[in-house]
């Protein structure tokens, strides 16, 4: 498209190309080879539009017309081949490309195509055979040693990665992606300062221009080091490279964006307490990605509904050990079936569940499909058999998820629940289901998609049966003597704000201690330590509890606290159930954030919300006032106490009422031919 005439017809495609505008250039070239079928160039072209736009099958259907006029040409078959991989066409993708290399010996293109095509196979030393080859002929190609390096990742052999890597670097010490796999290999290794310091450099050599890959390495490092001092940085690089990325006026651009990088960017902006608004884009550009290329090949066929019966799936890797299956258990136990065909489809088993969450959530189904290591078509194909009328995904774009399979449509309806808050907007989701603290009235239209609100928290509990004595606290390495604060959860959720607020109520409270988690390694936790050193407090007044074997052991050791402590930017969710179920009482601030809201919404819907505070400057307050006032923490303590036998927060078949009007409410709009559109659950 560079060297059309201005005066061409296509002069406007190639404008519209060279912007990157290129859902405008396809209708373009559409009508041009309407009229003018034999050029087998713009053919070409438009197969490298459509695969741009994530449109691999239509790709494939104009490279096929490139190829058929111009069969001579060996970069047609080359392009072909990677479209077809892209389609989920392997065998036809693997013939092709191996005709590509046939003809032009020298076109690299096509072995690293199919280098990656055997990969994705997992035929790994096929795989491995055509890398060396490639880099037998030519040890600088950057391409091969980044795609051989990331195998060699996938396959444990770290040391070979980075001698691989470094050896490159050596010659090219500037070349970007290269330095950024070599902190990935590092992080995989578990050797995080090193691989911090790598990402920096990458960094320092080219900052990003948007949402990146390397961008997310970097935050997750920063978060997962507990390198408080650097969260400003990270905050700084995204409010220059969202706009970049996700820009308002050019929807086109999103289409640009990294997909891999967008998955972790979704799991990872709630830990740096970014907007909803820019999140909720995010989710937007994945899930019109991932539309763009999955198309369901036939509309679901849901079953007949028999009287008040509904075929409901529920799709999740964590029907076990995990604290999402802690919540479903007991919401799975109590869901009736008089009025629902329940379906659960697991994507993972846990081969360790010594609290037996798996055993009694596979127990509660009419039908549990093991659904391990099943292809996207192929788990698409045992969804779609069952002819559901309502799917209900738990995992999201989180570790696990599986939204290409979503984007087939193996249901009429699909939902979202659990992981998304602020809400899950695709054109493969039609409602995602949250609540009316973490999404307000007034937050509801920020793009989030159409919102199913509960009338009490996003998610239920359960109340254990705790040992009729608490552990000692010398049995939990706690001191007998003074007061101890709780804060257990994920450190990415420790920010320098909530951070400051705890040394402040440490330095005020004289003999009190915070209780960690566990750190994620050596090195988080003496930047942790080195922290409170800076701030005045001594780090041996930072505790870590070493993680249990079992939820009742790690839920019954909150009764050795005396007040959980919250984060600001991502409150916790799991953790303050399990502290609340304890009768420990949680102190938390308003958020700003969907996650920022979790802990309100908990607290809210057990009863008592005295500990829900506006500001920093009142936690502050508040914390200090309650370990100084033996009274006041006493009456909270009771408070809780009285509110836990009633709470709705641990009522699941109040939860299992609400889902069964949700169930009935949004088939009978479907039916109807309603489009899905915000509504609230009324008890």
């Amino acid at each position: 498209m560079q060297n059309i005439a201005p005066d061409s017809p296509l002069a406007a495609a190639a404008v519209h190309y060279r912007a990157g505008r290129f859902a405008s250039v396809a209708p373009l070239l559409e009508a041009h080879l309407a009229a003018s079928p034999g050029e087998h160039a713009i053919w070409f072209t438009l197969g490298e539009v459509r695969y741009r736009l994530r449109q691999f099958a239509g790709a494939v259907t104009a490279y096929r017309e490139a190829l058929r006029l111009a069969p001579d040409r060996p970069e047609y078959f080359a392009d072909l081949g990677v479209a077809l991989k892209s389609d989920q066409r392997p065998a036809e993708a693997e013939a092709i490309l191996r005709e590509a290399m046939r003809r032009a010996p020298d076109n690299t293109s096509s072995a690293m195509a199919l280098a990656g095509l055997l990969n994705s196979q997992r035929r790994r030393s096929e795989a491995e055979t055509v890398y060396r080859t490639l880099l037998a002929a030519d040890p600088l190609m950057a391409g091969a040693v980044e795609n051989f390096g990331a195998l060699l990742m996938d396959l444990g052999r770290l040391d070979e990665a980075v001698s691989l890597i470094e050896t490159y670097l050596v010659r090219r010490p500037k070349d970007v992606r290269l330095v950024s796999l070599l902190s990935m290999v590092l992080d995989r290794g578990n050797n995080l300062d090193a691989a911090l310091a790598v990402a920096d450099r990458a960094l320092a050599v080219a900052p990003p221009s948007g949402l990146d890959p390397r961008l997310a390495s970097y935050m997750s490092l920063v978060g997962r080091t507990g390198r408080l001092d650097l969260r400003g940085r990270v905050l700084d690089l995204l409010a220059k490279a969202i706009p970049l990325s996700l820009p308002d006026d050019n929807r086109e651009a999103w289409f640009k964006c990294d997909r891999q990088a967008l998955w972790r960017f979704a799991y990872l902006f709630p830990y740096y307490g970014v907007e909803d608004r820019s999140l909720l884009k995010v989710h937007r550009a994945l899930g019109e990605q991932i539309a763009a290329s999955r198309k369901p090949l036939l509309p679901p066929q849901p079953a007949k509904q028999e009287p008040g019966r509904l075929r409901i799936g529920f799709l999740s890797p964590n029907f076990g050990d995990h604290p999402i299956g802690h919540l479903l258990a007991p919401f799975f136990e109590t869901h009736g079936h008089s009025r629902t065909e329940v379906f659960l489809y697991a994507t993972h088993i846990y081969a360790k569940d010594v609290s037996g969450y798996g055993d009694r959530i596979r127990a509660t189904p009419d039908h549990f499909r093991d659904c391990r290591n099943k292809s996207d078509a192929e788990l698409d194909a045992i969804i779609r058999a069952d002819r559901l009328h309502v799917l209900i995904d738990l995992v999201g774009y989180l570790a696990g998820g599986r939204p290409e399979v979503l984007a087939l449509r193996p249901a009429p309806v699909q939902i979202h629940w659990l992981q998304s808050l602020a809400g899950m907007p695709a054109p493969f989701i039609d409602y995602t289901i949250v609540d009316r603290v973490i999404v307000p009235d007034d937050e509801r239209d920020n793009g989030n998609g159409p919102l199913i609100r509960l009338a009490d928290a996003f998610q239920c509990g359960e109340m254990l049966a705790l040992p009729e004595r608490p552990p000692t606290r010398a049995a939990l390495g706690l001191p007998e003597a003074g007061f101890v604060f709780c804060a257990f959860g994920n450190w990415l959720k420790i920010d320098g704000q909530a951070f400051a607020a705890w040394m402040q109520i440490l330095a005020a409270v004289q003999g009190s201690v915070l209780w960690l988690s566990k750190g994620p390694t050596p090195g988080a936790i003496a930047a942790m330590r080195q922290s409170a050193k800076a701030a005045g407090i001594d780090p041996a007044r930072l505790i870590l509890g070493q993680r249990t074997d079992d939820k009742l052991s790690h839920i019954d050791r909150h009764r050795a606290a005396d007040l959980f402590l919250d984060t600001f930017t991502f409150s916790a969710a799991t953790t303050t159930t399990d502290a609340l179920s304890a009768g420990l009482p949680v102190l938390t601030k308003r958020g700003r954030t969907a996650q920022a809201r979790l802990s309100e919404s908990l607290i809210r819907a057990v009863g008592p919300s005295e500990l829900v505070v506006e500001t920093a400057e009142d936690f502050v307050a508040t914390a200090i006032r309650l370990a100084r006032d033996p009274g006041e923490l006493a009456h909270h303590r009771a408070a809780l106490a009285q509110a836990l036998p009633t709470s709705r927060l641990f009522d699941a078949g109040r939860m299992v009422r609400q889902f069964e009007q949700i169930y009935e409410t949004v088939w009978r709009r479907h039916v109807a031919g309603e489009a899905p559109g915000h509504f609230d659950v009324v008890l």
